[in-house]
């Protein structure tokens, strides 16, 4: 499994259910990189998002009733096809981030004030492997989990 996340440099991933920014060329590896596969979200970073055609969208929901248009509504992390993208938020990277081997981490390049947060110690396990894109507003680099 595979995680994508875009943070700011002092780690806010999310303000009021959205981006606190906006960042064109982020914008367009996420699509490259989640266009015809399965991704993973929960229900408020479903909420957020624009319509995405292309992908096939599990959120993840503690509400066992929950039906979404155009999504697959989940239970459990069990649930979650093992090929998913996971694509936020923050209790989604918690629950599923040990299944993951790869982490495609985009840090645009200034610090913004939000409310949900990437938390750092999920990269202890990781290793930076290579620079996947860089210019002077943001960063990509591809983190893969560490052996042993």
């Amino acid at each position: 499994m595979i995680a994508i996340v875009a943070r700011s440099e002092n780690g806010v991933i999310g303000k009021d259910g959205g981006l606190p920014w906006r960042c064109k060329g982020d914008l367009q590896f996420f699509k490259r990189t989640t266009m015809d596969r399965k991704i993973v979200v929960g229900r408020t970073t479903f909420d957020g998002l624009p319509p995405l055609k292309g992908r096939d969208i599990f959120v993840l929901t503690r509400n066992p009733d929950a039906a979404f248009e155009n999504a697959t509504a989940v239970n459990t992390p069990e649930l979650v096809p093992s090929d998913a993208i996971l694509c936020g938020g923050a209790a989604v990277y918690d629950l599923l981030i040990d299944r993951c081997d790869e982490i495609l981490v985009t840090t645009v390049k200034k610090e913004v004030e939000g409310d949900t947060f990437f938390n750092f110690q999920w990269l202890e396990d990781f290793t930076p492997d290579h620079t996947i894109e860089e210019t002077d507003e943001y960063s990509i680099v591809s983190y893969k989990r560490i052996c042993g």
